[in-house]
């Protein structure tokens, strides 16, 4: 049995001397004659506290009351919230100043895209950032960035260009990620700005966190996640604040569909993952299209060798001096330009140091191992969009994959290619 703390006793002719020093300190220096009223200020100083205490008393209650209502309506109103409701929210952007041109996608160009550059294919990398990662954002941008070298250097292949959206999922993460966007910013080895951070503020942050609070799991559900998976999964679901994360990287999103007509795909991504140096090689370009109703499987692609010999090869030319090769490339250029590609793509890889097979199924793919298309996005609206009306933590945590499954509902066209090309840490 738990032993009871004593109390403390205080001494009774204590608490008199103290009343009565209280009490003399109240009267009026200047003592009234007994000729001159009743009044008695001995009296008066005994009701006054006790009106102001019941005065507090009632305000306390009333903002009580006021408070219980307004967050019964914000609940209430909950499921109601989309990516469109975002796309309007005041507090997802906020005025960026001129001198700081990398802070919203305002100051980003569209890519120089020309015939005899072949780029047919715009990605934007979208970024969630942690505030205590910023060495590991700068190597996953040199890391595309690299990608995109090598394709450019190959005659053979078609290229693409490509943009990053840092995200800052926390409040502390705004200042880093404005930061590693001017870092960019301020490389002139850098042919044009393709960098910028989100332009997020104290107040959506608030927002967010009100929005949501309801899906943040009550203790009995922390331990029913705990039993039926294990405490690393309880963290990740229920102390993890998953729904912010995915409202700041809806931001991005409406950012890519109001403000980027050039896109035509985005990866959304954490700053600790990693990709093969032929992840989009394999993925984008060298990706047969998906078959229409009806049509027979295409046969696979012949590489084209380089030839060694010193000889020059010899073509014909057009009248006005064109070769053949060049017409072809420009034909097959055409022919690219209007196929659609596929909405979703993905990649096995590695969780953990565990290999996953991909599949469209819950656990066996992740956020960062799908391209999309930005037609697929538009259809869908956003990772919040794609929860259901009633959702609850576990839901906000797999949003990546509801939002996957979502699109597949609405008829998006999926692949898996089967090839290691991403790392999920």
């Amino acid at each position: 049995m738990r032993p009871a703390n004593p109390h403390l006793r205080q001494n009774p002719q204590q608490s008199s001397s103290q009343n009565s020093f209280f009490a003399a300190a109240a009267l009026p220096t200047d003592r009234r004659s007994p000729g001159n009223d009743d009044y008695s200020p001995r009296q008066g100083t005994h009701h006054r506290p006790v009106r102001f205490a019941t005065i507090c008393g009632g305000i306390v209650v009333l903002v009580f009351v006021s408070c219980v209502a307004w967050w019964a309506a914000l609940a209430s109103t909950f499921p109601l919230f989309t990516f469109k409701s975002l796309a309007t929210d005041s507090l997802a952007s906020s005025s960026t100043s001129p001198s700081q041109p990398w802070v919203g996608p305002h100051a980003l160009v569209a890519p120089s895209v020309s015939k005899s550059s072949h780029i047919h294919h715009h990605v934007r990398i979208i970024i969630r950032v942690h505030h205590e990662h910023k060495h590991l954002v700068h190597g996953l941008i040199h890391n595309f960035r690299f990608q995109q070298k090598l394709l450019s250097e190959s005659p053979d292949e078609a290229t693409l260009s490509m943009d990053f959206a840092l995200v800052p999922t926390e409040l502390r993460g705004v200042s880093v990620t404005q930061q590693i966007a001017r870092d960019f910013w301020s490389d002139p080895s850098n042919p044009f700005p393709h960098v910028y951070a989100l332009d997020l503020n104290e107040s959506f942050y608030e927002a967010a966190f009100h929005r949501a609070a309801p899906l943040k799991c009550t203790s009995e559900e922390a331990k029913q996640v705990a039993r039926m998976h294990n405490k690393n999964v309880m963290r990740k679901v229920c102390q993890y604040d998953n729904h912010v994360y995915y409202q700041a990287t809806d931001v991005a999103l409406r950012d890519l569909l109001q403000g980027c007509p050039w896109c035509t795909h985005a990866v959304v991504t954490n700053d600790d993952n990693c990709y093969h140096p032929d992840y989009f090689k394999e993925t984008l370009l060298e990706l047969d299209p998906p078959l229409k109703k009806g049509e027979a499987p295409r046969p696979k692609k012949k590489k084209i060798k380089r030839k060694t010999s010193s000889k020059k090869t010899t073509s014909s030319k057009s009248p006005n001096g064109e070769s053949q090769t060049k017409r072809e490339k420009r034909a097959l250029a055409a022919a690219v330009e209007q196929e659609k590609g596929w909405d979703l793509v993905t990649t096995d890889f590695t969780t953990s140091n565990i290999l996953k097979d991909a599949n469209w199924a819950l656990g066996d793919l992740d956020l960062g191992s799908v391209l999309l298309s930005k037609e697929i996005i538009d259809k869908i609206g956003g990772f919040v969009a794609a929860l259901p009306p009633q959702a609850t933590a576990m839901d906000a945590h797999n949003a990546d994959w509801l939002f996957t499954e979502k699109a597949l509902q609405v008829g998006a066209s999926a692949t898996v290619v089967k090839k290691l090309l991403f790392f999920h840490n």
